[in-house]
Parts: C-alpha cells; structure tokens; sequence
C-alpha cells in the first residue's frame, strides 16, 4: 500500500462530530500534536470532504452518532468501501453502540477517550513511528476483538 503523501506532509486527519466543543477538543488535540485536521459535522459531510480529498486524507475519526441519516457505523462501512485506504475510529459515548455493531474492520474507542488512546492509534493509522504499548481494541472483519496484536 503506498502512501500518496508527499515526504514532510502532515498526515490529515478528518473529525466528524457535531457537538462543537468534542470537535475542537479533538481537532486542537490532533493539530497540537502535528496533524492536519479538516472538520465535519456530519457524516454527510465528510463523504462530501472524502470526495474531494479522500487522497489527502489518512484517518477519519468519527462520533457514532452523528445528525442526518448516515451514522459513524455505516459512515465507517462506505469509507471501507469506497477509499479502503483510509483508517476509521469511531467514539461513542452511548452504552449501546457497542464495537460488534461493526461490519467491517475499524476501531471503536468508547467515550470518555483518553488523549494517549487516540493519538497512538492516529498515528499507527497514520503510518507514524508511535510511543508503544497495546493500544486500544481494534475490531477487525467479522466483528473479532483483537487488543494490540493479540485476537481475542
């Protein structure tokens, strides 16, 4: 898999959250860490983004719910469909959305996320060199945990 990127380019990332104050919480997280982040508040609106610049962008970080008819869930699904290429990390702070509600291979991160959490994972996901550790639970195809390296 090759990286359209040029060589000293931020990776970009796109945060989709309708709720202002996560959204700059998480943008200003990501960009005071070296990425570049394009904002969203819908799902809607990141495939328009994605559209445009799908090669520009590395990792989509996405509330599950999210205003409109497209949530983070099936957001995740056409991101996998359509540009397989880019990473996908969904947040939720809802007891019911739950990672095996994924069909395809993403990351659930449950709300409250911890800083370290995210940006390890953004930066794995961004090709990055990262700080260590498990890392959180990734969902891979067929709905199977697997924690750092480890299936479970």
């Amino acid at each position: 898999m090759s990286d359209p990127r040029t060589p000293g380019q931020k990776p970009v990332i796109l945060v989709v959250e309708d709720q202002p104050d996560e959204r700059f919480l998480a943008a200003t997280l990501l960009e005071d860490t070296g990425f570049s982040v394009i904002e969203a508040e819908t799902a809607e609106r990141a495939l328009a983004i994605l559209n445009d610049r799908a090669d520009d962008v590395s990792v989509v970080f996405s509330d599950v719910r999210t205003p409109g008819p497209i949530g983070g869930f099936e957001l995740a699904r056409i991101i996998g469909v359509t540009w397989p290429r880019v990473r996908v990390l969904l947040t939720s702070g809802d007891a019911g959305d739950q990672p095996s509600d994924l069909r395809v291979s993403a990351t659930f991160i449950p709300k409250p996320w911890r800083a370290e959490d995210i940006l390890a994972w953004v930066e794995q996901a961004a090709g990055l060199p990262q700080g260590g550790g498990s890392g959180p639970e990734v969902i891979g195809p067929g709905g199977k945990i697997m924690s750092g390296s480890r299936e479970t």
